[in-house]
């Protein structure tokens, strides 16, 4: 019983392990680069982008941060750019 136990709590480990991370870096038209360093953990990527969007929301809500091409881009673990989520409306979502 323990046995299995054991089996169990490293199966979780490696499900755990293998959720993708992704990288939320903030590109300013200046050539201003605010990266994330840490990443987060989502399911997938669709989960990043709506991450992403939700990131920009807040951030316009708090004030200050709702500059004209202001771009929040999504990176997977490889480095490869997934999706980028503009803060101007008028842009669209790439």
């Amino acid at each position: 019983m323990l046995r299995y136990f054991f089996d169990l709590q490293a199966q979780n480990r490696t499900a755990f392990s293998s959720i993708p991370r992704y990288f939320f870096v903030l590109h300013t038209p200046e050539d201003e680069i605010y990266d994330d360093p840490t990443g987060t953990k989502l399911a997938d990527k669709t989960h990043a982008v709506a991450h992403a969007r939700r990131i920009v929301r807040e951030l316009k809500e708090s004030g200050g941060y709702d500059k004209p091409g202001w771009v929040l881009a999504v990176a997977d673990d490889r480095g490869e750019q997934i999706a980028t989520v503009p803060f101007d409306d008028t842009q669209r979502l790439h």
